[in-house]
């Protein structure tokens, strides 16, 4: 059916807000403005709904955790198995029988033992865990636990993240192949958490980037308002327009000591001599995200993890000195999004970041000797902190006697079936980050019910 004029015009007018909204947080950045003294200014000239809507995000931001190589496997000594835990067997890949429990409250049962984060964390905010998706062993890059019906979900929380302007809407870390997606951006790719400091070096000069033609002349207009207001706002502005060097060096010089790692974080994280390398290489990547989240810099931050293929993590006492160091720096990753307020929309991080955890294999839970790749059914597991949006717990996992239990489309336990579980728990992710909009994420999702089944139901 043809759209109506109405609707056409609807469109077209959603379409230039958010051309508007993208050109005045570039222009902000540009002159050194921040981006809530650019919501005061967009108020100001094209009206308080527009401004509401530039500080409101639509969706989350998110964070994801890619752990190729085997290292998938260290994941599920922080969230274990269900009953792999409960079975107290000293031969499972369990590195604590006998001290778990299952934290109450949560939509599915949830193990937790001596290493496990975010303890405090309500019911609701708990983890959801997924098994699904297929073993893919020494693979840095899987696809069978990041593919929404072709598309990858980190380029999928980036297209629908493009309702929240940024300057550089999501940054690929250490070689993390984000795929592609209808209307996501491309990542910028750096190679650690300093390299994310030196790449808002220059991000003014890039933020044109974000500029687009204005499509009438009401737009023009209320771009040229705020644009000489912010730039009157500027009190270190000595002209009325700079060149586009001397904006980046300003930006350069004020983001750089804003995100730049200090002692202080890497205490908060449990970060110190002892850590091991690839555990404070996250740290310090979630230290940099939490900063970049909170001055709206950036939507989306992905980066690899442990590498490392512990085989022989039960022989050489790693399974018991790691599972405590990871926790300290997803704690203090909690904490930092539980005490840092957006500074353009007011919201608590928290409440308004997505993680998710995959990887190539998570070896087998049922063989601690060796620590095989192998796992049941070829099974794969994905871990999701979802701030509150999905259903807590696990759906499906691996049994005790080594039975590898999926989930169908409703929730309940079934045959273990690799592809639609991973189709299941990706979309539930694009939900959590779309801020359980089903209608966001119908192109991606593809009929697959996720609020009321997977995920919670949209507050009216």
């Amino acid at each position: 059916m043809a759209k109506s004029p109405f609707s056409k015009r609807d469109e077209q007018r959603d379409i230039t807000r958010r051309a508007l909204i993208k050109w005045s947080v570039a222009a902000g950045a540009a002159l050194g403005v921040s981006r809530s003294k650019v919501f005061e200014i967009l108020e100001r000239t094209a009206g308080k709904d527009l401004a509401f809507a530039a500080a409101e995000n639509p969706t989350t931001r998110s964070v994801h955790i890619i752990a190729g190589n085997g290292g998938n496997a260290w994941f599920q000594l922080l969230w274990p198995h269900n009953d792999i835990a409960a079975a107290n067997n000293p031969n499972f890949a369990w590195h604590r029988p006998g001290e778990s429990s299952l934290i109450p409250g949560t939509d599915k049962p949830l193990t937790k033992g001596p290493d496990t984060p975010f303890q405090d964390l309500p019911a609701a905010r708990q983890m959801t865990v997924f098994q699904c998706g297929n073993n893919e062993t020494h693979t840095a890059n899987p696809t069978s636990v990041l593919t929404l019906n072709g598309n990858n979900i980190i380029s999928v929380a980036s297209a629908l993240q493009s309702t929240s302007p940024s300057v550089i809407p999501m940054i690929s870390i250490g070689g993390v192949d984000a795929g592609t997606a209808p209307g996501a951006a491309r990542p910028a790719a750096v190679g650690n958490a300093d390299g994310v400091v030196g790449l808002f070096n220059s991000a003014a000069s890039r933020a044109g980037g974000l500029l687009s033609k204005a499509e009438d002349a009401q737009l023009y207009k209320a771009q040229y308002d705020a644009f000489a207001q912010m730039n009157r706002v500027n009190s270190t502005t000595k002209s009325s327009y700079q060149t586009a060097s001397s904006a980046a060096q300003f930006l350069g010089t004020n983001l750089a000591a804003k995100l730049q790692i200090t002692n202080e974080d890497l205490t908060r994280y449990g970060i110190d001599g002892t850590t091991r390398a690839n555990v404070r290489d996250i740290g310090r990547a979630l230290i940099v995200a939490v900063k970049a989240f909170r001055m709206g810099l950036t939507n989306s931050v992905s980066l690899p993890a442990m590498r490392d293929d512990p085989h022989g993590a039960f022989a050489d006492g790693s399974a018991m000195s790691v599972p405590p160091m990871l926790r300290k720096v997803f704690d203090g990753f909690m904490n930092d999004l539980k005490n840092t307020v957006d500074d353009n929309t007011g919201k608590v991080l928290a409440d308004d970041t997505v993680m998710t955890i995959t990887g190539d294999t998570t070896k087998n839970p049922l063989q601690r000797g060796g620590w095989p790749d192998g796992t049941p059914n070829n099974s794969n597991v994905v871990w999701v902190y979802s701030a509150g949006h999905l259903m807590s717990g696990w759906f499906g996992g691996t049994r005790r006697d080594g039975t590898a239990q999926g989930f169908d489309a409703n929730g309940a336990t079934a045959a273990y079936n690799g592809a639609n579980t991973a189709r299941f728990a990706m979309a539930s992710i694009a939900y959590a980050i779309a801020k359980r909009d089903d209608r966001a994420i119908t192109n991606f999702a593809n009929g697959v019910k996720i609020g009321g089944v997977f995920g919670r139901l949209k507050d009216l």
